[in-house]
């Protein structure tokens, strides 16, 4: 049963759009209209959440890593969330943050230790769509409740209870459309992409695709695998701006470490014209929109995505239903909204 409704549900949530956005300090969730909520009950989950019955409940996360800003403020809310239920006795146990270091490889260790300690449910934010999908398959096996965040694996829909998260395909299509309206006479461009395999990657570029198929006044001169490295993207965008001169127009980016990162390369090279936008809204990207040295990032909201996964495992824990597949809305800031998203100094990056 649990299923066939959760694959419905996903199928539909991909292709809903999102007219509004959230305010600063608040998550606004997204669900398809007519979508089916599930109950524990469905999910084989009994009385009381004890999903093993083993007398105790024991909540795991495995994140993708412990080192890029976007995924910091992710696993600082889980850290908390978690020690903040084992205190007030909800749960019995967790496992803390495990370090998925980027790796599927890792990921699949950190499972794992999931199955070794026992957890009743575990959230997993994927480093990559195929080669983490063996964590999810052997959790599952084992008879976890996994719900996956940020990203899906390839079994998400079959094997997961739950996926919270955001449409990558319309945040590559909010990314063109931007360069659309800020390049109205076309160029050549370049596409810095996340680590090849990931949902988000494979996702995000469908959906500038969609978009730029249409415009051939825009020509792809390059689409480096950057890793969603600043590092990577920023020699990319150097390379393409020593290639082609001034007929590079845009740099599109998976994520606002690379964003940044080229538009700081563009700015010391005298391109400030250059447009380059990314994904996240993280505090290096908001800086310099708010400091007019940016003109826009797609900030997505990772800690409403964390949260709502969360309440995914309070909700099955106390016997309420759920919407499986809860979506978080991007949010095109631009100096006309940042100041609802940012009022703080980061230190920009090298």
């Amino acid at each position: 049963m649990k299923k066939k409704i959760f694959s419905v549900v996903l199928a539909a949530a991909m292709v809903a759009s999102f007219a509004t956005a959230a305010v600063a300090g608040e998550t606004e969730v997204t669900t398809e209209a007519g979508a089916t909520e599930v109950s524990p009950a469905d999910l084989g989950i009994p009385e009381g959440g004890d999903v093993n019955g083993d007398g105790k409940i024991v909540v795991g996360y495995i994140s993708k890593n412990l080192t890029d800003p976007f995924h910091a403020a992710i696993n600082d809310y889980a850290d908390k969330t978690m020690k903040e239920w084992k205190e007030s006795g909800l749960v019995d146990d967790v496992t803390g943050v495990l370090d998925g270091e980027t790796d599927p490889n890792k990921q699949i260790d950190r499972a794992q230790d999931c199955i070794s300690k026992s957890c009743d449910y575990v959230i997993f934010l994927p480093a990559e769509a195929e080669a983490s999908d063996p964590a999810l398959q052997q959790m599952t096996d084992a008879g976890i409740k996994v719900i996956e965040v940020n990203s899906q694996t390839t079994s998400c829909a079959e094997k997961a209870i739950a996926y919270c998260g955001s449409d990558d395909v319309q945040a590559g299509e909010m990314l063109a459309n931007w360069v659309l309206k800020n390049c109205p006479d076309g160029g050549k461009y370049i596409h810095c992409t996340g680590i090849l395999g990931n949902s988000a990657q494979i996702q995000r570029g469908e959906g500038i695709e969609n978009i730029m198929k249409d415009h051939p006044e825009f020509e792809k001169v390059g689409e480096p695998d950057t890793q969603w490295d600043g590092n990577l993207a920023s020699n990319a965008t150097l390379d393409a701006l020593n290639q082609y001169g001034d007929d590079l127009k845009a740099v599109i980016c998976d994520n606002d470490a690379m964003s940044s990162a080229s538009q700081k390369i563009a700015n010391d090279n005298g391109r400030s014209d250059l447009v380059c936008i990314g994904v996240d809204g993280i505090d290096v990207a908001l800086q310099m929109v708010k400091e007019g040295t940016m003109k826009a990032t797609v900030l997505q909201d990772g800690v409403g995505q964390v949260t709502a996964g969360f309440d995914i495992v309070e909700k099955c824990i106390k016997g309420e239903s759920f919407d499986p597949n809860p979506v978080i809305p991007f949010v095109l800031v631009t100096s006309d909204n940042v100041d609802q998203y940012y009022s703080g100094a980061a230190e920009t990056e090298s």
